[in-house]
């Protein structure tokens, strides 16, 4: 039997996946995973006592989106590598955007500080706490997202870990940022960055050793 005729026989006794299964078991493994990093937020640190005069700002909510918007669009990377040879096609560009945009806020609000405020501007009060903060906080939705690819078929191990890890440290600094009362452009860029940015490094970790085929 030749290569492309073994190939089809072993595809035509696989069975059926239903539709929209592999975008319902990431959305579970997130969900869940993003009600554990809310539960260990609220044990841990809780809310910031004047939330409800902060989320009426708009440094909140851009803190608060630029988190989850690289959450949600690393989710939707996620779901394209959880299928066998999945590509990232232009959900891998669109993560670009958040990054670019807080960039751009940061270098501004920098910019137009005087001298004596740069120091506070980049440092924040919380700047040696913040992104191990994120890491605890984003590590159960990481957990999450490693359930759901385990349940799933992704080849592409490496890429797969990254995608879940981002995806973590997004929503992990979303939920962390209801607690945070840090308000500057340039500690978002920095520091949620790296926070975000060390839950990916855990999370590619996660890949190359977890999520092999056994």
């Amino acid at each position: 039997m030749r290569t492309d005729e073994l190939i089809e026989s072993l595809a035509a006794d696989a069975p059926r996946v239903a539709p929209g299964a592999v975008a319902r078991r990431v959305a579970l493994g997130l969900g869940l995973g993003a009600i554990g990093s809310a539960a260990v937020m609220l044990a841990w640190l809780g809310p910031r006592p004047d939330l409800a005069q902060a989320v009426a700002t708009p440094m909140f909510w851009m803190k608060f989106a630029y988190a989850a918007a690289t959450g949600l669009i690393a989710a939707v990377l996620l779901a394209r590598l959880a299928r066998p040879a999945g590509r990232m096609g232009v959900a891998a560009a669109a993560l670009a955007a958040p990054f670019a945009v807080v960039a751009v806020m940061a270098t501004v609000r920098f910019a137009q500080a005087p001298r004596e405020a740069h120091h506070d501007l980049l440092m924040g009060h919380s700047s040696m706490i913040c992104p191990w903060r994120i890491l605890v906080i984003g590590l159960p939705v990481l957990a999450g997202a490693v359930w759901a690819l385990r349940g799933l078929a992704p080849t592409r191990l490496l890429p797969a870990g990254i995608a879940a890890g981002l995806c973590a440290g997004g929503f992990g600094a979303a939920v962390y940022a209801i607690a945070c009362n840090e308000t500057s452009a340039p500690f978002l860029a920095i520091w949620y960055t790296l926070g975000m940015a060390i839950v990916t490094a855990v999370g590619a970790l996660a890949g190359s050793r977890m999520l092999r085929w056994r």
